[in-house]
């Protein structure tokens, strides 16, 4: 269609018969020139039936009324870029100069071209509304052309090298700074979730995903078993010394990641993983050799339990029989083989249990387990997590001791 049906002739005709459609027009143009993609529909409140004709008759299109009043209406697939709409934000005094608006959909052309078989991964960033709404101010474009090539770059490199946002800052824009807080890091996650297609709850969290630390000395494993490790020629055994003596160390992810060489001196290769503060607690103190994950394991528990993997060692993980526990017991096993699964074991039991046990879900924990299964119904833990519903409860890792003793008594007879 080559010819605007939003003339500011045939605008201003409309909002003469209907004064109530210049304020939609108005929010619609507003966010063109913001560079937001308009969405395939939009809801509209208070607007007399005049009004609806009107934006029905310039949007050529028919609307709904809905229960609540508001009207809904859809629009054609022409009418959602900016072209349409330029006329529109002269009319009301929201147009921009050539240079400053009209290459919004050139920077993911040019992008492009930079990055050769990349055209889904751009058309992904360019859907994204903080993305477009980032570029739409033309003096962050060309900066933004590097920055996303080198994040695609790193998000295409498997597997990826572990570093952190000053690191990045410094290779991207020589500046170690500008990644670590402010648009250019919501800016990364974005292109992340973009690609992705979901959202993050926790950007720290999100970033380590990709092997991006936040800051290497707040990412830290504690652990206690019998270890030693050396960087470079000089050897360190205080690991291997504290837990002779039943106590637990802490290292930070900078140091995790500058270990040469690690050894095992156990005379039993088994480890334990906790979930939780207090059986990790139990744990040390029986002297069982065991990595507190401190709910999803960060970085640097991930990259020591993938240094321990290699030792062969028979692993159990521990941890609560919930939606989380069941997918922090998965990225647990993604880092090292895990033999014995705790949780899936204590469902197991407790469903089969005479004796009632387990805490009743929640509507928020029964809603977000169902959300992930519709996101997910195949994947590794679907099946447990179906268990957990259809049975209606979850248990702590605190209670398991006593299951796994009704369960014995329960063998026994």
């Amino acid at each position: 269609m080559s010819e605007s049906p939003l003339t500011k002739d045939k605008i201003a005709a409309a909002i003469e018969k209907a004064p109530a459609v210049e304020g939609v027009l108005k929010k619609l143009a507003g966010k063109v020139a913001r560079g937001v993609r308009l969405s395939a529909s939009f809801t509209a409140r208070g607007l007399d039936y005049a009004a609806q004709r009107e934006l029905e008759h310039l949007l050529g299109t028919i609307g709904q009324r809905q229960p609540d009043g508001s009207f809904y209406i859809q629009l054609h697939e022409f009418l959602r870029g900016p072209e349409m709409w330029r006329e529109a934000m002269e009319c009301f005094g929201l147009a921009r100069g050539r240079d400053e608006g009209a290459d919004d959909e050139d920077v993911f052309a040019r992008l492009k071209l930079i990055i050769p078989d990349g055209d889904w991964y751009v058309d992904r960033m360019a859907a994204s509304e903080e993305i477009r709404r980032f570029v739409a101010k033309p003096e962050r474009r060309r900066e933004w052309l590097t920055f996303a090539k080198c994040a695609l770059d790193r998000f295409l490199t498997v597997p990826r090298p572990i570093t952190t946002l000053s690191q990045l800052g410094s290779d991207w824009f020589s500046d170690s700074k500008k990644l670590r807080s402010g648009p250019w890091r919501h800016q990364l996650v974005a292109l992340y979730e973009a690609i992705l297609n979901c959202s993050s709850e926790d950007e720290r969290k999100f970033l380590e995903e990709f092997g991006i630390a936040d800051n290497p000395y707040t990412s830290c494993v504690t652990f206690c078993a019998p270890l030693l490790f050396w960087i470079g020629n000089e050897e360190f055994d205080f690991p291997k010394k504290l837990y002779e003596k039943r106590m637990a160390c802490q290292l930070p992810l900078e140091t995790v990641l500058a270990i040469s060489q690690i050894a095992w001196c156990g005379t039993v290769k088994e480890l334990t993983t906790s979930e939780n503060a207090s059986p990790f607690l139990d744990l040390v103190k029986a002297g069982v050799p065991c990595v507190y994950t401190e709910g999803y394991p960060n970085m640097a528990v991930s990259c020591m339990l993938k240094r321990l993997s290699g030792f062969t060692l028979r692993c159990t993980h521990d941890g609560d029989a919930d939606l989380d526990g069941f997918r922090i017991a998965q990225k647990v096993s993604d880092c090292i083989r895990v033999s014995y699964s705790r949780p899936v074991k204590a469902l197991y039991w407790a469903q089969r249990s005479k004796t009632p046990v387990g805490i009743p879900l929640s509507d928020e924990q029964r809603k977000r387990a169902e959300a992930f299964l519709a996101k997910d119904p195949n994947g590794h833990i679907a099946a447990e997590v179906r268990e957990m519903l259809a049975w209606g409860r979850w248990i702590e890792q605190e209670s398991f001791d006593s299951i796994e003793g009704l369960s014995m008594r329960g063998s026994a007879r």
